[in-house]
């Protein structure tokens, strides 16, 4: 015990994709990936008009992970990474020191980004706490700490469910209303197009944020089917690219999704 206290207390808060099935992963993918988003409106309701310092991170995925990074975005403008790694396992991860500590703004964006491997799986890979389903998290370590203790996101449940019904419609899945979400996934036959499409939709369709304190109850504000951030997408995928898309049932599901 001490009598000399230090100016601030330090926290830890949760950035990434809320532990839920509607952000899962298709088989069979070299490479697929999923963003979970921190918004500029959470921010700017749970951070102190001061801003934050983020000291300390420690990124989290489950056995498919490969990169994790965190972007940055202020402004419409993409600022370095928070922290990022492109060659990561999940069998050493750790909290490590920034280089150098980054002031996090209020209306600032943090967008947590990981790329998966599945190629060796034949099944879904659902969103979730057990170690063969999958997770994109960062704990970020910061200081002073504030009420905000969990700023994440997934995919809408009308955009998920939208996807169901294309499936369903186009496709002859057995997917409906009826069923949860890791029920829809489960039933689905796998193949390139529906997984670009998934793609697709985790990249451009909006989402529903998590912005909790720390007893899990929201902050004020309205949380639910908020348009994504769509600096990064330029970076490492355009899914109307050509060679992406060359096959037409595929570029017949974009145009269905956009009426």
């Amino acid at each position: 015990m001490t009598s000399d206290l230090r100016q601030y207390d330090a926290a830890i808060m949760e950035l990434g994709i809320t532990y839920d099935s509607r952000d899962s992963i298709p088989p069979r993918q070299d490479k697929f990936y999923l963003e979970g988003v921190c918004s500029e409106k959470c921010s700017d309701r749970g951070l102190p008009d001061d801003g934050i310092t983020v000291f300390a991170s420690q990124l989290h995925t489950h056995l498919t992970g490969r990169r994790v990074r965190t972007m940055h975005i202020r402004d419409g403008l993409q600022l370095p990474d928070l922290n990022g790694d492109k060659h990561y396992t999940p069998h050493f991860q750790e909290i490590r020191l920034l280089q150098k500590p980054v002031k996090v703004l209020p209306g600032d964006s943090l967008i947590t980004e990981c790329e998966y491997s599945t190629w060796h799986r034949e099944d879904i890979t659902l969103g979730g706490h057990s170690i063969k389903e999958e997770m994109c998290v960062n704990y970020i370590h910061y200081y002073p700490k504030t009420n905000l203790e969990v700023c994440k996101s997934a995919i809408s449940n009308s955009a998920i469910q939208r996807f169901f019904t294309m499936m369903a419609y186009y496709m002859k899945a057995d997917t409906n209303a009826y069923q949860s979400v890791s029920q829809n996934f489960e039933s689905m036959k796998w193949n390139s197009v529906n997984s670009r499409l998934l793609q697709w939709f985790y990249d451009t369709m909006p989402i529903d944020a998590e912005c909790k304190h720390a007893d899990g109850t929201y902050l004020q504000g309205q949380w639910s089917h908020i348009s994504k951030p769509r600096v990064w997408l330029s970076e490492r995928y355009n899914p109307m690219d050509e060679h992406q898309c060359d096959d037409k049932e595929i570029e017949k599901f974009f145009r269905t999704s956009r009426q």
